[in-house]
């Protein structure tokens, strides 16, 4: 970098260039340079309009619905989906909340024949889109579960559980979910379990939601995408090592009910809604968990401590309730270790990219002499 004085005698920072224009002139004509300036502006457009957690579920879109054309199974997934309406419902409804919450927020205005405000009406709409696409990542990771809970069994009807019971016997010498019935099943016991386990529904939206309208966006932009991060994993090995878990896999294992299972509980109902689905390596029950405990625990240290023996009770319950195997635990973990170390970097260097890009678009470009090539900096 040096100093130059334009014309009109004012200092420049800038960088001097032997040979002036022509040598400008060669540097563009380089192929790698020409390369690496269309990369910048590839990548300067895509982190100006897009977040990472967008980015990555577009990626794992395309290959889902690539994946859905090649095998042929686009019936398959459009009935799962068409099942699955109960998400539809949830995001409607989150979205008429939010856009109700949007309208009384605006100052008033004319009210149309109509009863209603337009300006309120066009505040509240554009609030419920923006927050909508904020959440999109934790919406779309149930709708690929969807997805691949009926995909999964067709294109890998031959489950690989027996490596999962081999590494569980390698590593505890024991079938963990039965060493766990035996010594600590009760009614009572089997009631907690059952609690910590559906937590895993609700601690995360809970968490989100309190950074997301608190104005806390960095951090829920961090959670955001270590959860698709987790997903992306996690929907990866459901593919790779197609499991359905203890509870089916090893039914001679497990032939009596737990103390407290039965009648049309809460257990039956997660045995219906799970099936045979291969979706037990990894546990994302416990990579999410531990997504959502890593978080608060940077970010909202009172939540974690009074979620902390829930998401405990949690991990334990996925063995209890012979839904996991052990390995299945410690490959969640794994998973979201690795979400919670990769996304805040990611999203450092996305938002740094994003200003560099504004800052540089922000200064005009200024002229040297011939012989020098002066760059604002």
């Amino acid at each position: 970098m040096l100093t130059t004085v334009s014309p009109g005698g004012e200092p420049q920072v800038g960088v001097a260039q032997v040979g002036g224009r022509g040598q400008e002139v060669a540097d563009r004509a380089t192929p790698g340079s020409r390369l690496r300036r269309a990369a910048n502006r590839f990548t300067s457009a895509l982190t100006a309009r897009l977040l990472p957690a967008e980015v990555l579920l577009g990626v794992f879109l395309v290959a889902l619905i690539v994946l859905v054309i090649v095998t042929q199974q686009v019936g398959v997934v459009t009935h799962r989906l068409i099942q699955g309406w109960r998400f539809a419902a949830i995001v409607v409804s989150v979205a008429l909340v939010i856009m109700a919450r949007g309208y009384m927020r605006h100052p008033r205005g004319p009210v149309s024949r109509y009863g209603i405000d337009p300006g309120r009406a066009r505040a509240g709409f554009t609030v419920a889109v923006r927050t909508l696409r904020e959440f999109g990542p934790l919406f779309a990771f149930l709708a690929f579960y969807e997805a691949l809970h009926d995909l999964t069994p067709v294109l890998r009807p031959i489950v690989e559980d027996r490596f999962l019971v081999a590494s569980d016997r390698f590593l505890f010498h024991a079938d963990v979910g039965r060493w766990l019935d035996d010594h600590f099943a009760s009614v009572t016991m089997t009631e907690v379990m059952t609690f910590c386990y559906i937590s895993y529904a609700f601690a995360g939206p809970i968490y989100a939601g309190i950074q997301y309208f608190r104005g806390r966006y960095r951090a829920f932009h961090d959670y955001a995408l270590a959860v698709t991060i987790t997903a992306f994993i996690g929907y990866t090995g459901y593919m790779l090592l197609p499991a359905v878990g203890p509870y089916l896999f090893q039914h001679a294992v497990y032939a009596d009910p737990l103390p407290g299972w039965g009648h049309g509980g809460l257990l039956d109902m997660i045995s219906r809604m799970k099936g045979s689905a291969r979706d037990a390596f990894p546990s994302l029950h416990t990579a999410m968990t531990t997504v959502v405990l890593g978080m608060m625990w940077r970010d909202a240290r009172r939540l974690f401590w009074a979620y902390l023996p829930i998401g405990l009770g949690l991990f334990m319950a996925t063995m209890y309730l012979r839904v996991h195997y052990a390995t299945d635990v410690l490959a969640g973990f794994a998973t979201a270790a690795l979400a919670l170390w990769l996304a805040p970097k990611i999203n450092r260097w996305w938002y740094a990219r994003r200003q560099r890009a504004a800052a540089t678009a922000a200064v005009p470009k200024q002229r040297g002499s011939a012989d020098t090539l002066v760059i604002a900096g």
